[in-house]
């Protein structure tokens, strides 16, 4: 019995089929498994690799491996590389000088048929062949990733027959793949690792054999790749084909062992920690030396593991950023897609798209902030400064904006802002139109300007300094109308039509004033109008009145004008220049006379009025006391004609001529005392020398009623003296200081009846009081 293996390894491709690095690699590692004396048990002459061969020299070492054996012979044929099918369906496997038509037909005859293999395992006497295809069939399509198929072989038909066993990485070259940067592709790497480590030893006999190794390599595949689907094709003589042993007696091997056995995914689950911690006390392994072995055995699954996260991200983040979103069941087909691309789960991917997600939102969120703070700042400024173009720089720095999306935001604002700006400048338009035809605007007007705004979509703040400019620009130029309508129309009254030298004055005026030559002609015209239809009549006589010369001025304000002409533009003569013009009379004016009817009742009225003053004027009695006069009426010293305020009367102020009233007894002392009721006319004024008892005296001269008891008058009979019983008669004067008066005195005011008012001489002179005088 001898065992015999061919090796073919085929990286190299002509242009159309895409190079697989990791070919030629997979045979060099077979080649060193299959040579093991622990293992494999080949000899270096029963090994022959064919790294890129040419179709012929593979199709002579085919049938030199199948050609004169015994029936006892293990025969390996081991091949990785492209395996394409032609449009019959039949399967080729591909050379270095395999080629493809340009409407990417496989030229047959640059390749070997698998029927060339089927005739050469078919004329062998062995029954212990082996047929390990590793295959792609129709190249790579996506990066980092190279396909091993386009369609379903019948492997079995071509392939399959008594004793044989045939393994395939795939029966559909669409979920066979091989990852770039791995140095072995999927399928060959976990058929040498169950055969090295003795994993796929599933029996624990000592010895690997074909169904145990498929077994291994398609657990394992399918755990990095769940779409992958190797597939094995024997009789029944080739299920149990012995093709290597298990290395025996290395502790580090049995782990090793292990290891491939539970490990899943990169990583270990919790009931395969536990077992493998057990056998490492069994074994006698430290904890370091396990360890080692653990990441020499789990390393390259956990970065294809984290490289294929790290792809399915970057895939359905870049989806997620089209322009155009994705509905859900794009997203849906994506993920399905990825996933049997990728090999990964939904508990794989989920974590993974959260993140996306939230991070694209944020992205989102901030890009439109970002459009936010450029739109306000280009409202305020256009072009923007160099200080808000550094406010932007540094938001764009903190959020990590793209160059490109920035740059399309500020070109659409930009493009915006400027049709906006039109439809700001044709509203504006619309709106002088409107002031120079009608102005004030009428309803209609506000009403079609209103609908406008709304069609063009602009805002209110934005239209309202527009037309509040406007606005103020035509009430400005409407005052300035007016204006040259009153200097137009003071100079058509007194001279029209105009002199040569009025006219240019007024074009000169009309010139400052920036007025339009239509709005002077139709001011002219309305005045002109206006004169002709209020031109008094010209009377008609038979004298002859000579025309009458008169000079007027033409009124201008001259501080609103001078403002706008400089003095080499306008003579400044023009403002205060008299025009003579002969001007005929004007006609009088007529004055409105009262009717006949009216004028007698009106003198009947005014005739009683009179009569009625003069009776009144002779029931009066003259009297010339003080008291009738007004000594508070006085006149302003700074101006005579004006009459100061008058000061109300009171004790505080008292004067010459008034009268007051005692409201209470005050005593005089020697037994006397002025009854309550008693009338007192101050005579005299005069400073107390004892100001404790006031600050000045008055000389007072007391005037007779029925409650006081004076000495006849003989200057006045109508007074008659009444001396009430168990008193003594009064002093005609009294001398009483302020604070008496203050406390027992109230002053008259003039129009209040009083027995002093008919006292016409002046009073005797003053006594003085007793030494016992009230203090």
């Amino acid at each position: 019995m001898v065992k015999v293996a061919l090796l073919i390894g085929v990286s190299e491709y002509e242009p159309g089929l895409n190079p697989l690095p990791a070919a030629v690699k997979d045979v060099e590692a077979m080649q060193q498994v299959l040579l093991h004396p622990e293992m494999g048990g080949f000899t270096e002459t029963d090994i022959m690799v064919l790294k890129n061969p040419q179709r012929q020299d593979m199709e002579e070492a085919i049938e030199n491996l199948f050609v004169h054996r015994q029936k006892d012979d293990l025969l390996v044929l081991f091949f990785s590389g492209h395996g394409i099918k032609d449009d019959t369906g039949r399967l080729f496997l591909a050379t270095r000088t395999t080629r493809k038509t340009p409407r990417g037909d496989l030229i047959r005859s640059s390749a070997v048929a698998a029927s060339v293999v089927h005739e050469s395992m078919s004329r062998s006497r062995s029954k212990r062949q082996v047929v390990i295809l590793d295959s792609c069939f129709s190249g790579a399509f996506a990066e980092g990733l190279s396909a091993k198929d386009d369609g379903s072989v019948n492997i079995r038909e071509q392939l399959g027959g008594e004793g044989r066993a045939v393994l395939t990485s795939s029966s559909s070259t669409q979920y066979s793949f091989e990852q770039q940067g791995s140095d072995l592709s999927i399928y060959t790497r976990y058929l040498i690792e169950g055969i090295t480590t003795g994993a796929a030893d599933l029996d624990e006999d000592g010895v690997v054999s074909i169904d145990e190794l498929h077994e291994y390599a398609s657990r394992k595949v399918r755990e990095i790749q769940p779409t992958m689907k190797p597939e094995i094709y024997t009789s029944r003589e080739g299920f149990k084909i012995r093709l290597t042993k298990v290395p025996q007696g290395d502790p580090k091997q049995k782990y090793r062992k292990e290891v491939a056995r539970y490990s899943n995914r990169g990583d270990v689950s919790f009931v395969g920690r536990k077992i493998l911690d057990a056998l490492r006390s069994r074994l006698g392994l430290s904890e370091i030396e396990a360890t080692a072995i653990e990441d020499e055995m789990l390393a390259v699954a956990r970065q294809e593991f984290r490289q294929k996260l790290q792809q399915y991200e970057r895939d359905f983040t870049e989806a997620l950023q089209q322009t155009v979103a994705l509905s859900e069941d794009d997203l849906n087909a994506l993920r399905q897609n990825l996933q049997q691309i990728l090999g990964l789960r939904n508990e794989d991917t989920m974590p993974i798209e959260a993140q996306v997600k939230a991070r694209i939102e944020a992205y989102k969120r901030h890009l439109q902030h970002y459009r936010q703070s450029l739109a306000k700042a280009m409202r305020q400024e256009y072009p923007l400064s160099q200080p808000t173009r550094h406010q932007l720089q540094q938001m764009q720095q903190e959020w990590q904006l793209k160059d490109e999306d920035l740059t399309a935001i500020e070109n659409s604002l930009t493009a915006d802002m400027e049709a906006y700006r039109q439809k700001l400048q044709q509203f504006e338009q619309a709106f002088i139109r409107a002031v120079q035809q009608e102005y004030p605007l009428s309803q209609t007007n506000h009403n079609q300007l209103w609908q406008q705004q709304q069609l063009l979509g602009l805002k209110a703040e934005d239209i309202h300094p527009i037309t509040a400019r406007i606005t103020t620009e035509r009430e400005a130029y409407q005052q300035k109308l007016q204006q040259y309508e009153q200097v137009i129309t003071q100079a058509i009254e007194h001279q029209f039509p105009f002199t040569e030298e009025i006219r240019e004055e007024l074009r000169r005026y009309q010139h400052v004033l920036e007025i339009r030559d239509e709005e002077v002609a139709r001011i002219e015209q309305k005045v002109v109008r206006q004169r002709e239809t209020n031109k008094p009549q010209i009377r008609q006589s038979n004298t002859y009145e000579p025309p009458v010369a008169q000079s007027y001025s033409i009124n201008i304000d001259a501080d609103t004008f001078l403002e706008e002409v400089k003095a080499d533009e306008f003579p400044t003569q023009f403002l205060s220049r008299r025009v003579t013009q002969v001007i005929p009379e004007t006609k009088p004016v007529k004055t409105s006379k009262l009717p006949l009817y009216w004028i007698v009742p009106l003198i009947f009225v005014l005739a009683a009025g009179f009569l009625g003053l003069f009776v009144k004027q002779l029931r009066s009695p003259l009297v010339a006391s003080p008291i009738f006069s007004n000594p508070l009426q006085t006149q302003n010293p700074a101006n005579p004609a004006i009459e100061a305020t008058p000061t109300p009367r009171s004790l505080a102020n008292l004067s010459l001529g008034w009268v007051i009233k005692t409201n209470n007894d005050i005593s005089l002392g020697n037994n006397q005392s002025l009854p309550r009721g008693t009338f007192l006319e101050v005579i005299e004024k005069k400073s107390n020398p004892n100001p404790a008892s006031g600050s000045f005296l008055m000389s007072m001269r007391v005037c007779a009623n029925k409650t006081t008891q004076t000495p006849a008058n003989p200057n006045n009979p109508a007074v008659t003296p009444s001396v009430p019983p168990n008193s003594k008669p009064l002093p005609a004067t009294v001398l009483l200081n302020s604070s008496q008066v203050n406390r027992f005195g109230v002053v008259l005011q003039s129009d209040v009846p009083n027995p002093c008012r008919t006292v016409t001489q002046p009073p005797p002179p003053v006594t003085e009081p007793s030494d016992t005088s009230p203090t």
